[in-house]
């Protein structure tokens, strides 16, 4: 088990970025989710599925989400034409940093898939889960550490 309280602020991928680079001072006062994962791994399209729904339900209430690819060979880390044409094939926006292992490293990250929780106040990671069930913790966690959308009209009585 990583140890927890460990800051968002170790988020700088060798391998660059794809779709779009995340600064980390874009993440301030906001809840993030990190989800670690490799191409390889036959989980890795039904996580996906899950984190895009977690985009849908959870970005409008703060959550900022950014996947990590673990990457497995130098060439996938010199050229991300491979996770950048992944990501084009299963339709995926969001920033996906491309690792060499030491973000992983730097995280505790052992295994993919692995879905790490950072809180908005602090901005240290508060929850890590991984394997086939961790997806299921997560949504628990995100209901409670984000905030509703202040800028939506209110519900109705």
């Amino acid at each position: 088990m990583p140890t927890l309280d460990i800051p968002i602020k170790l988020l700088d991928p060798d391998g660059g970025w794809v779709n779009a680079p995340v600064h980390v001072s874009e993440l301030d006062e906001l809840p993030v989710l990190l989800h670690f994962f490799t191409m390889k791994d036959a989980q890795t399209l039904s996580d996906f599925d899950e984190l895009k729904r977690f985009i849908g339900e959870f970005s409008p209430r703060g959550l900022r989400v950014i996947s990590v690819d673990v990457t497995h060979s130098e060439k996938e880390l010199r050229d991300t034409n491979a996770v950048e044409a992944f990501a084009l094939k299963h339709d995926l926006t969001h920033p996906i940093a491309v690792d060499d292992g030491s973000m992983a490293q730097a995280y505790g990250v052992t295994q993919t898939p692995a879905w790490l929780v950072f809180d908005a106040d602090s901005g240290r990671l508060r929850h890590h889960f991984t394997g086939r069930n961790g997806a299921h913790h997560v949504r628990q966690v995100l209901d409670r550490f984000t905030r509703y959308d202040t800028s939506a009209a209110a519900p109705g009585p």
